[in-house]
């Protein structure tokens, strides 16, 4: 066990090695230095191939029990080195399936195709992504058919899902999308038949420097530790852990566009959370980590949405947002700041979404994704499949001869230059297992809304660590779920909530 923990701490070094090459290549890194970094993070992944998959750590995983069939080991051991060994296992038996030579031209690709859909998006040019696009379709077909997907009753699809929520296929998945996505187009329907709220002084212009300046206190206010982390800007917003104390968040800035940076730093500040709160004994090791993607959003869009969207939030905290805009806010009161920034309005950018319709933009991606990993839409189709469904889902028309047609639409996220397919659903997840879990903390703290609205996080903090944080990855998604709520997942408390708030929002 001794040896299995070496591995596992020399493993996690060089992962979080080459994240810091990430963190670095997404905010700082010059446009001429992105070949070689490539080359740089090739190496490194090769290096954490070879160091996990070496044949010492399946002897070491054998000699303590563990196996395919009995993951965990020998049964005297404590429970928490059973844990240990089961994240282990999973983690050794997919690296080891994926041939060396395949990592180290996946790592290089990878680079290559962020840098690439950077500019791509920035110039607005499809056409200059594709080829990286094509690349990256073909690797993730590959991971999936060497993890041993895409035969049977499985797809590969169903391999790339299991990345980021093991347990969970597309078939399962497509069940509860279908009932969020007629529920969620008959709620949308009615509110746009309803008088929306007036949202004319957000139509102004904020200095980047005084939403920064903002963004700081904000993060402050909501208990994010800035000994242990920091705000920096990027092209899309994201969270990265470099270390235990060094978890990295970015946002980005538009002037006429005061809510994409404030909401993005409440949300990745949510994923940074999680990552502070693991535990000591987790700290270091692969067992402090979110038990999946989904569980990961379900705390970042609980921090954006159900405490950040939330009326008690803004009633403490809007006096401070107008010490900094009081020009523009001059006037404006918490309640009327409440209304306008849970205004219903479908709109082009996911990130930017409001709360009924953010699930819309997901389930687009979900089966878009599908039907590129299983070839029944080929990558060059893909625009006008994303204008076809942005229409159908949102019905938003998208010219496809406008200046940001693709810029704002199929090139606005950063996850398929990564190869992430798979993940786009974990976003829709993570608001449901979100919903369940806040229906508890609500049972377990009746103060909850007055503890908001007096900026003391102290006991939701406390409750999120003891009940969720402090198992890391030692329990799959669906027993975390159950342990903490009794229930397995379910669409209702979710939608209850939206369709609870937005009907009293908009009587």
């Amino acid at each position: 066990m001794e040896k299995l923990h070496a591995i596992d701490r020399e493993y996690r070094h060089l992962e979080r090695t080459i994240a810091a090459l990430q963190w670095d290549q997404e905010t700082y890194l010059p446009p001429e230095g992105v070949e070689e970094r490539a080359e740089q993070l090739a190496l490194l992944e090769g290096i954490a191939h070879r160091r996990l998959t070496e044949p010492e750590t399946g002897k070491l995983l054998a000699e303590a029990g563990s196996s395919a069939e009995n993951p965990r080991g020998d049964a005297s051991l404590p429970a928490l080195e059973r844990d240990f060994l089961r994240v282990m296992r999973r983690r050794y038996d997919r690296a080891v399936k994926l041939p060396p030579d395949f990592v180290t031209a996946s790592a290089r690709a990878e680079g290559l195709s962020q840098a690439a859909w950077a500019a791509a998006r920035q110039n607005n040019d499809f056409a200059a992504f594709l080829p990286h696009l094509r690349t990256m379709i073909g690797i993730a077909r590959a991971k999936a058919e060497y993890w041993g997907f895409g035969s049977g009753s499985s797809t590969r699809y169903d391999g790339l899902l299991d990345i980021y929520e093991p347990g969970m296929g597309e078939a399962e998945i497509g069940v509860l999308f279908a009932v969020l996505r007629n529920r969620l187009a008959a709620l949308l329907k009615k509110i746009q038949g309803c008088t929306p709220p007036d949202t004319s002084f957000l139509k102004q212009s904020f200095p980047i420097e005084q939403q920064a300046a903002f963004n700081q206190k904000l993060m402050d206010y909501i208990g994010f530790n800035r000994r242990r982390g920091r705000l920096d800007t990027s092209a899309h917003p994201f969270t990265i852990t470099l270390g235990s104390d060094d978890i990295r968040i970015t946002t980005r800035y538009f002037p006429h566009n005061l809510l994409s940076g404030l909401f993005s730093v409440i949300h990745e500040s949510g994923h940074a959370l999680y990552e502070m709160g693991f535990p000591p004994e987790l700290r270091g090791a692969c067992l402090a980590d979110g038990a999946s993607m989904a569980i990961h959003e379900s705390q970042s869009r609980f921090w954006e949405n159900v405490i950040g969207r939330s009326r008690p939030f803004w009633d403490g905290l809007f006096p401070l947002l107008q010490n900094f805009f009081p020009e523009q806010f001059a006037g404006v009161s918490a309640g009327h700041w409440y209304r306008a920034v849970n205004e219903v309005k479908p709109s082009l950018i996911r990130v930017d979404a409001d709360e009924v319709s953010y699930s819309l933009h997901v389930i687009l991606r979900f089966e878009l994704e599908q039907q590129l990993i299983a070839g029944a839409l080929e990558p060059e189709e893909l625009p006008a499949a994303w204008r076809e469904k942005t229409k159908e889902y949102l019905g938003i028309e998208i010219d496809a001869s406008s200046p940001r047609s693709d810029a704002d639409g199929v090139l606005q996220d950063i996850h398929w230059s990564m190869g992430s397919f798979g993940y786009f659903p974990s976003y829709v997840l993570g608001n449901l297992y979100g919903l369940q879990f806040t229906r508890k903390l609500r049972q377990d703290i009746p103060a909850f809304d007055n503890l908001i609205a007096a900026g003391n996080f102290g006991q939701i903090h406390t409750w999120l660590k003891d009940t969720i944080y402090r198992w890391g990855c030692r329990l799959e998604p669906a027993e975390l779920l159950q342990k903490v709520t009794g229930e397995p997942l379910r669409v209702e408390p979710f939608l209850e909530y939206i369709e609870g708030k937005y009907g009293e929002l908009y009587h």
